[in-house]
């Protein structure tokens, strides 16, 4: 899986900012920029991919 972003705005005008496919802290770095686009921050989930220390999909294609 090839990482990426994934920005999520609901008919209220809600958004919610979701990364897949990276590892470690690079997810927060990678996302920065746009949850300060779009404002403050009500609040934040750490992913299983978070505390992974390779990324899923190179640890998935390893287990095949």
């Amino acid at each position: 899986m090839n990482p990426r972003i994934e920005i999520t705005v609901t008919p209220e005008g809600e958004t919610s900012v979701q990364t897949k496919g990276f590892a470690g802290p690079a997810c927060k770095a990678a996302s920065r920029p746009y949850e300060d686009a779009l404002g403050t921050k009500s609040a934040e989930r750490l992913t299983p991919e978070y505390h992974a220390t390779e990324p899923v999909a190179q640890a998935a294609e390893q287990r095949a």
